[in-house]
């Protein structure tokens, strides 16, 4: 359970102090996305949407964090990860082709 001082991973769901978790922008800025379509995520979380998705796909499949949630190619990650401690950190591979 959740600390009260503790922010949720808007991907994971685990539970960080506000300061260490990163702005991911849903609608990608390049492709005219605004500050109001931020979510705030870890940064294991953060660094593993951008190891397998290019700013296009995201701008056009996965648009909002509930969007990126369902994705298919993160089933397997979320699933994993929101067993870690927050205290470790993975290095995310880039995906020989991101999506």
């Amino acid at each position: 359970m959740n600390e009260p001082n503790l922010t949720p991973c808007g991907l994971c769901g685990r539970g960080f102090a506000a300061d260490h978790l990163t702005k991911h922008h849903c609608l990608p800025k390049s492709k005219g996305g605004t500050s109001d379509d931020v979510s705030m995520i870890c940064a294991q979380c953060h660094g593993m949407v951008h190891a397998t998705y290019t700013n296009a796909t995201l701008a056009a499949v996965y648009p909002t964090i509930a969007d990126l949630r369902r994705a298919p190619e993160l089933a397997a990650f979320i699933r994993w990860v929101r067993k870690q401690p927050i205290t470790r950190r993975k290095r995310n591979k880039e995906r020989r082709r991101k999506l």
